[in-house]
């Protein structure tokens, strides 16, 4: 009998130790699902909060361009209407520049006067795009006319003495009997140029493309200022002494 009651107290006891296991298993899977659908929950959140940022970025990035896209072309307005002032600028300028025939010749000047000794800058050309403009037989001394752009332009008997063409493109221009003695053509492209008989005495042709230029000859060259920058033809020779200029009284 006492046999009987200790088995089953033992398994009375081995059934409820096993229901307590099985409670607190259920319990703990269920804190485990509470835990990873909290889980699940905040990872869903953090995924729309993403995407928000990510809508957000985009819409601020497209604000931005658009933005910039606004302001360049608001500069490229800007430039345009600048380039057409200062083309209207030139265009009347060159309306108002006397011609040779319209000038009187140059008298003599005592060094003693240094109000009357210093040139008259006409008005300034610089950068101005003067390409393919008629300026034959224009009174241009002493012009700025640094970085202009004179490509294809007519020059012919053009007075540009003491004109300062610093960086300024003359290229396939007409040159031809235009005067640019003491004129500053520093870094000029003066390429495919028509030079016949263009005075070049005293002009300062460092750094200047005189490449494929027609008519240009040594005494040309001679009476210019060049140095080892100067890119000419082969059949100028720059090594030959400079002929000196003889002055006329």
């Amino acid at each position: 009998m006492t046999d009987i009651i200790l088995i089953i107290s033992v398994t009375v006891t081995c059934m409820l130790v096993l229901w307590i296991a099985l409670t607190a298993t259920r319990q703990q899977k269920q804190g485990i699902e509470k835990l990873y659908s909290q889980l699940q929950g905040w990872i869903k959140a953090q995924e729309v909060r993403r995407k928000r940022w990510e809508e957000q970025q985009e819409k601020d990035r497209a604000m931005m361009e658009a933005r910039l896209m606004a302001h360049i072309e608001h500069l490229q307005l800007e430039e345009r209407r600048r380039k057409l002032q200062e083309t209207d600028r030139a265009i009347y300028e060159l309306s108002h520049l006397p011609r040779i025939e319209d000038t009187p010749l140059p008298t003599k000047i005592h060094i003693a006067d240094p109000v009357n000794a210093m040139p008259q800058m006409p008005r300034s050309f610089h950068g101005a795009n003067l390409a393919g403009f008629d300026l034959s037989y224009r009174y241009l001394r002493y012009a700025d006319l640094r970085n202009a752009n004179l490509a294809q332009a007519n020059l012919f008997m053009a007075d540009l003495t003491g004109a300062c063409l610093r960086g300024a493109k003359l290229n396939r221009a007409d040159l031809s009997a235009a005067n640019f003695m003491h004129a500053d053509l520093t870094d000029a492209d003066l390429s495919e140029t028509n030079t016949l008989v263009t005075d070049f005495y005293d002009a300062i042709l460092v750094g200047a493309n005189l490449r494929n230029t027609r008519n240009l000859t040594n005494e040309q060259i001679r009476g210019a200022i060049v140095d080892r920058t100067t890119e000419l033809d082969k059949k100028i020779d720059i090594t030959l002494p400079r002929i000196p200029r003889i002055a006329l009284h």
